[in-house]
């Protein structure tokens, strides 16, 4: 997933629909709301995390 910034990328790793893990590489903002997810037990669709107009920080809404 492309980041906000340039050179900003974000790898998003899925076991079917469980969200595993999260690469990033100059985008720590991703990174965070990914790892917070996983911890809070959210898995969103990956075509939800393949969108790069969906706002990650509102996936951790309730």
């Amino acid at each position: 997933r492309p980041g906000e910034k340039d050179g900003a990328v974000s790898f998003w790793y899925y076991n079917k629909t469980s969200l595993l893990a999260v690469d990033a590489a100059n985008d720590p903002r991703a990174y965070m709301i990914g790892k917070r997810l996983i911890e809070a037990k959210k898995s969103p669709a990956p075509q939800v995390i393949e969108d790069s107009k969906t706002d990650l920080k509102a996936l951790l809404k309730p």
